[in-house]
């Protein structure tokens, strides 16, 4: 959906299907967090893209 509606995809760096990989062979949770967290802001941007609302920018996306 992102990529049809021209949104920046969040799959840059791993996909759903390399989590178990990631997290039982490399045991990188925070490279996990990460990709869950990119995840959540595609779908915010989705979901703004279809209610014909501006994309939030860098700044408005606060990373914890």
């Amino acid at each position: 959906m992102a990529n049809l509606l021209s949104i920046p995809s969040p799959k840059e760096d791993i996909d759903g299907s390399m989590i178990r990989v990631v997290y039982y062979k490399e045991k990188d949770l925070d490279r996990i967090i990460e990709y869950c967290e990119r995840d959540v802001i595609t779908i915010a941007q989705v979901f703004r893209k279809l209610r014909n609302e501006k994309l939030l920018t860098e700044n408005q996306i606060v990373h914890t």
